[in-house]
């Protein structure tokens, strides 16, 4: 066989001779088959009696130290030598002296970067899977690691492209490296048997940690596979689990979890040490929700196979308690929001239901009370937590009740501070006039649980709360509040603890028809709850249980048609249908007198006149010469719901997929008003078309997608309107999907206010007009077309546009008129009175019903989201990040405020905290200028539905309007010479500065208005 010699080469330890050891050399590809035996050459200075006759005696003289192993991978070896060098590598005593790979060093790391650099691209496609295992352990310690990273990192530029095949071969072996929830675990053992020195293991496991906690390894991977993608063309449908950063994080937790279980089993200290090092890096991630659902999720599972509870009970408490203290805090608070995304976020104002959440708080507070039972510091972070208004609102009403519950089980005696501070924070009158009503109201009933809670345990600690001046002066600064809600809360609260502390006959009642509502008396009733901390069992059966309710996104298996009822040998969709009843008897004979024919005589020609039918046209199903070739079985239009979603489910059937898709909003809309159908399936019709991807590049998909959401949201919108806000705030959605979710809730509420004509007036459904050779195929016109806007806010910005021209027109006519006022005497009539006059010729408008639900059902929904998104998730959170959802956010409030017009109920608060949002985004307008122009927008929005009522405004948004008033004088200066914004061309300022003068305008009559009531006339 040729390409094999035979070299002899000498090597030489310390002071002994120098010892002749037999290398092995190849030259050709792995395709030897392994019983194919090298003859090896007699070369000078070889003797025939070294001759080697078999292949284990060559390898066990060819390999004999470390530095041999490293010079025969350096040598181009076959696969044989390969497998036999890597398995004393493995081995840890194949060699004369002890060696590892674990323990890092120099020698150990040019053996791993042959690995990395020569062996893996030439052997991975070659190995079957026992050997690819054996060459994975061989990197399954750090140097290995921080090697395929590197690697990784250095072949995802686009200068790489010839090097395709190592790419994707080094992405399967990562896959395999990190794969399973004991990769920490044994790598930490091998490290540990190593026997390095205690300073060098600190070290290399505090570069595992930095590694491990950071998102390169997410990146990376996530950039190769990019780059894989796009060398085929194509675009990347399915990613692997290292690319995306939620399975990262849950692959680390159930990591984390593993190590630290067996750190409780055998009380080794160093293992849970360096298991919370690894917890504090990865808590950097910000990825709650799969962090900790793999951190609980493993600890409870190896629970359940030991059925060793307070093994998992001490786990935790060992592994958090060796976490530094700020870490601590920001371990609970991670765990708080994930248990806002495991538990539903309802505030039932019915008894029954509130009762029925009892078991899911008492399973929630288990893991919280073995936290914090005997820490300090985790029950001050607690605290921290609950007593800060912005965080507070970020979590949902039954975690904090399961917060509050697991606090007065760990230490009761901490409720007295944490309702003193709570007390504080809701009577400042700073907080009052300015925080968000979601924060607020988040706050009025944590406070109301925190006292119940107290009252239990320390009434006398109530009582001298309740007595405070704090407490007194705060009731009186609400009841004063401008803001109608903060006044509410004010109310309810006073009346809820004076009927803790005072007697029958003595407590506080307003007397008001508003504090008997039902939601007035739910909270009253809030100060009555009592909770019971469950065990780690019942926590755990939460788990199993919110995996099986939790949807899963799959495809829709196609149904069985053979099974399916037909009609003439074709399927038909929807339920099977009765069999028709058959006759009695039949009929054999004409029963009665018998009909003659009469013939006349006349003339022939009278028929004449008649026209004749003309022929059918051409069944276009029979254009086939080749009758075998027709295809008879071709699918119907969707008449049931359950048929249009397995049609939408379906991406193997091109036509099945594209006749759902243009006939679902049709189909809605028609089902709407019949029976309940629509209703019963539209949470899971509105999930299904937000995750909707278009496999077969259908004609106007985005169009077709967005009507279709727009009929199930208005199907039952009180229902799906908080639904839709909700999970357009969800993580695992991307831009586009957000931005259609927004424009759904935009355009929706638009027809709800009877602005559905103009909508289709100003946005027709247009044809192709041009001439086919001129047009790029769908998929190509959509990339360059679609560059600079996202398909699925087309419709939202074109009634955007139509809004800020209907509210700049008015202003503009009359900046007309005053520039013309010397020409008065000749005018027929001014510019402003054509556009009145224009008015008055208008139809009687639509009937508006979004005014009396625009509140609960979309402006509340959508802010509080808003809110508690940015509160846990602050500049990381996708709205700060990324300006255009931003702006699509902005838009959509804006959009339906202008339609919900000036009738809109409590208008008063939704102005103040609307105002609140804008005034809070000028430092972002400030950066882009996108985000400027909705900005000013949504305020020239709400100067126009407040247009009555602008002495309202002045006196409660005093603040509001100086500060807007001074900003916008700033912008309309300094937007016109580009010194304002970053990335605004000259169109872009144009219009900030039309806009900024339209809301100058406004607030301007304001303050004259207001000038005149109080002074009697103007000022300057």
């Amino acid at each position: 066989m040729e390409g094999l010699t035979a070299v002899k080469t000498h090597r030489s330890e310390s002071n002994q001779e120098p010892e002749p050891a037999l290398t092995i050399r190849s030259s050709h590809k792995v395709s030897r088959k392994p019983e194919d035996v090298p003859e090896v050459a007699a070369q000078d200075g070889v003797n025939q009696h070294n001759e080697v006759s078999d292949v284990s005696t060559k390898r066990t003289i060819g390999c004999t130290s470390p530095e041999d192993a490293l010079h025969i991978l350096r040598s181009q070896p076959d696969t044989d030598s390969l497998i036999t060098t890597l398995s004393q590598l493995q081995s840890g005593h194949g060699f004369t002296k002890v060696f590892t790979l674990a323990q890092p060093g120099p020698l150990q790391g040019q053996i791993v970067n042959i690995l990395v650099t020569v062996i893996i691209p030439t052997f991975w496609t070659s190995l079957d899977g026992k050997d690819r295992q054996l060459l994975v352990k061989s990197l399954s310690n750090i140097t290995g690691l921080n090697a395929v990273i590197a690697r990784l990192r250095a072949l995802s530029t686009p200068s790489a492209g010839d090097q395709l095949q190592e790419l994707q071969d080094l992405l399967s072996l990562a896959d395999r490296l990190l794969q399973g929830d004991d990769f920490l675990l044994e790598l930490w053992k091998d490290l540990i048997a190593s026997g390095s020195e205690t300073i060098k293991l600190n070290l290399a496991w505090k570069e595992l940690a930095n590694l491990l906690g950071s998102a390169k390894i997410v990146g990376i991977a996530a950039q190769a596979e990019d780059t894989v993608w796009q060398s085929k063309g194509k675009v990347r449908t399915k990613s692997l689990w290292l690319a995306n950063s939620a399975g990262y994080c849950n692959w680390i937790g159930r990591n984390i979890a593993s190590l630290s279980l067996h750190s409780a089993s055998d009380s080794h200290q160093r293992r849970a040490e360096d298991a919370a090092k690894v917890l504090d890096r990865s808590l950097g991630l910000r990825q709650p929700v799969s962090l900790m659902k793999g951190l609980f999720g493993r600890l409870l599972s190896s629970q359940a196979e030991r059925d060793a509870s307070q093994d998992s009970v001490r786990t935790l408490r060992t592994l958090v308690g060796h976490l530094p203290v700020f870490k601590k805090r920001e371990f609970t608070e991670q765990c708080l929001q994930w248990f806002s995304v495991l538990l539903p976020d309802e505030r039932s104002h019915e008894d029954q239901k509130v009762a029925a959440h009892a078991t899911i708080i008492s399973a929630a507070a288990a893991p919280l009370v073995a936290l914090l039972d005997h820490d300090e510091n985790l029950q001050h972070g607690l605290i921290e937590l609950l007593a800060d208004p912005t965080r507070n609102a970020a979590l949902s009403f039954l975690v904090r009740r399961a917060a509050i519950c697991s606090l007065s089980a760990a230490d009761s005696d901490e409720l007295q501070s944490l309702l003193e501070r709570l007390m504080a924070a809701f009577s400042d009158s700073l907080f009052i006039s300015h925080a968000p009503i979601i924060q607020q109201e988040s706050l009025a009933q944590t406070l109301l649980l925190a006292a119940g809670y107290l009252h239990r345990h320390q009434p006398m600690a109530v009582f001298v709360t309740a007595r405070s001046s704090g407490h007194m002066q705060g009731v009186s600064d609400r009841l004063g509040a401008s803001n109608e809600r903060a006044r509410w809360l004010g109310m309810v609260v006073a009346m809820a603890i004076s009927r803790l502390v005072d007697k029958e006959g003595q407590r506080m009642d307003f007397g008001v028809e508003e504090m008997r509502t039902e939601e007035a008396v739910w909270y009253r009733h809030l100060v009555d709850l009592k909770d019971e901390a469950g065990s780690l069992d019942d926590f755990g059966r939460l788990l199993r249980e919110s995996e099986t309710k939790k949807p899963v996104r799959r495809r829709l298996r196609q149904p069985d048609l053979e099974k399916m009822p037909s009609i003439n040998g074709k399927p038909v969709f929807g339920p099977p249908r009765p069999p028709p009843q058959q006759p009695i008897a039949s009929q054999t004979e004409v029963v009665g007198e018998k009909i003659s024919e009469v013939v006349e005589d006349g003339d022939e020609d009278n028929d004449d006149d008649l026209t004749p039918y003309a022929k059918p046209d051409s069944d276009p199903e029979d254009s086939d010469e080749d009758a075998t070739l027709v295809n008879r079985n071709r699918p119907r239009p969707p008449v049931y719901i359950r048929d249009l979603m397995r049609m939408l489910a379906d991406d193997q059937n091109a036509e099945r997929f594209q006749l759902a898709i243009q006939h679902a909003a049709s189909l809605v809309r028609r089902k709407t008003s019949f029976g309940s159908e629509v209703k019963d399936h539209a949470v899971e019709l509105l999930s299904t078309l937000c995750n909707l991807q278009d496999p077969f590049d259908t004609e106007n998909f985005d169009e077709l997608r967005l009507q279709t959401m727009i009929a199930v949201l208005l199907s039952d919108i009180n229902v799906l309107g908080p639904w839709l806000s909700k999970h357009a705030f969800a993580e695992g959605y991307s831009i586009a999907q957000r931005c259609l979710m927004f424009t759904a809730l935009g355009l929706g509420g638009r027809e709800l206010a009877g602005f559905k004509t103009e909508d289709e007036t100003f946005n027709p459904k247009l044809q192709n007009t041009e001439f086919p050779s001129k047009r790029l195929p769908p998929k190509m016109h959509a990339i360059y077309t679609g560059a600079q806007q996202l398909q699925s806010t087309k419709r939202l910005e074109a009634a955007h546009q139509s809004v800020e021209n209907e509210l700049i027109q008015p202003l503009a006519l009359q900046a007309a008129d005053q520039t013309t006022s010397h020409l008065n005497a000749v005018k027929v009539r001014t510019f402003s009175s054509r556009l009145s006059t224009e008015n008055r010729t208008r139809r009687k408008p639509n009937p508006n019903h979004l005014a009396k639900i625009f509140g609960p059902a979309f402006f509340a929904p959508l802010v509080g989201r808003y809110q508690q998104d940015i509160a846990a998730y602050g500049s990381a959170s996708i709205l700060a990040s990324a300006p255009f959802v931003l702006v699509t956010f902005l838009k959509t409030i804006a959009l339906l405020l202008h339609a919900s017009g000036p009738a809109t109920l409590g208008l008063a608060s939704i102005t103040a905290e609307f105002w609140d949002l804008l005034l809070g985004l000028r430092v972002q307008a400030a950066g882009d200028i996108s985000v400027l122009e909705a900005v000013l927008f949504g305020l020239l929005t709400l100067l126009e539905v407040n247009q009555e009522g602008y002495e309202r405004l002045a006196a409660e948004v005093p603040r509001q309007i100086a500060e807007a008033q001074q900003w916008v004088n700033v912008v309309f200066e300094r937007v016109g010479g580009g010194e304002m914004v970053v990335g605004g061309g000259s169109k872009e300022e144009e219009k900030v500065r039309t806009l900024a003068a339209g809301v100058m305008v406004r607030l301007g009559e304001i303050v004259k208005g207001e000038q005149r009531r109080v002074f009697g006339g103007e000022i300057g």
